[in-house]
């Protein structure tokens, strides 16, 4: 059997979708976004910003539409996209409608975002010093360098650095993608970009955001490396001068100080 490609045209999208998928792509703009069409909201995750209690405490409120099983189910795998998401995706709306839901004021749109230094090493300590899948293709640029270490999880933070520097954001795996591209900005208009560092403070303002006015963390993400507390253990100021212009426009779009 042949399985047919059915995502759509660029030309079937709206002007604002599709500058989104020209820029992040198609598979990365539905696993990011989640869309409540019940409550008006779309949270686009970004990886390695909270992203694991946001989709969480989020996606248990929307499940709690189907019942307490399903409230289970989601808590207990956030992250897992092959069980029940309570989510609408993008590629389940038609382009009209999923045009709607990132530029009309009938939704209300937001993500969480983070220091990007600290959610650069938060990475690193995850998935490259793991040796986790997102590692190898760090790994296989050092070999064709002549520098790869004897195996992924011996990739120096210096050597990390160097290479994903060196890469478009569209290239770059999201858990350090750039997160002003990843979001699809200045194109997508977003209501709040929440400091991952002000969330504990933050609830009131996503219950505004989601209608769900008694709104609570319910969930922190199991496998947090606590990166926060660690930058000067990995950092030096050579280090921290390349991230910094890596991620310029993070920084300066964010509202994040440079300095560490």
């Amino acid at each position: 059997m042949t399985i047919p490609d059915r995502r759509p045209e660029r030309a079937e999208l709206g002007p604002t979708t599709a500058a989104y998928v020209k820029a992040m792509g198609w598979r990365s703009v539905n696993a990011h976004t989640h869309i409540s069409l019940v409550n008006g909201y779309v949270y686009v995750e970004v990886p390695k910003a909270g992203c694991g209690t946001m989709k969480a405490t989020l996606g248990g409120l929307e499940a709690a539409r189907l019942g307490p099983k399903l409230v289970e189910r989601v808590q207990a795998a956030p992250h897992d996209r092959t069980k029940m998401t309570a989510f609408v995706k993008p590629f389940q709306l038609p382009p009209a409608q999923l045009e709607e839901v990132f530029t009309s004021t009938q939704f209300k749109r937001f993500a969480v975002v983070r220091d990007p230094a600290a959610r650069l090493l938060s990475g690193y300590l995850e998935k490259i010093r793991q040796g986790l899948q997102q590692s190898a293709q760090i790994f296989e640029t050092l070999t064709d360098l002549g520098r790869a270490p004897k195996s992924a999880a011996d990739i120096s933070f210096a050597d990390f650095i160097d290479v994903i520097g060196a890469q478009s954001s569209r290239d770059q795996d999201p858990h350090w993608r750039r997160q002003v591209d990843h979001l699809g900005l200045p194109g997508m208009r977003y209501d709040a970009l929440i400091h991952l560092e002000e969330l504990g403070a933050s609830w009131g303002q996503i219950g505004a955001l989601i209608n769900v006015p008694d709104v609570q963390e319910e969930f922190f993400c199991r496998n947090s490396t606590q990166a926060g507390a660690h930058l000067a253990e990995h950092y030096t100021s050579e280090l921290f001068t390349k991230v910094s212009e890596i991620y310029a426009d993070d920084y300066a779009t964010l509202h994040y100080p440079v300095e560490w």
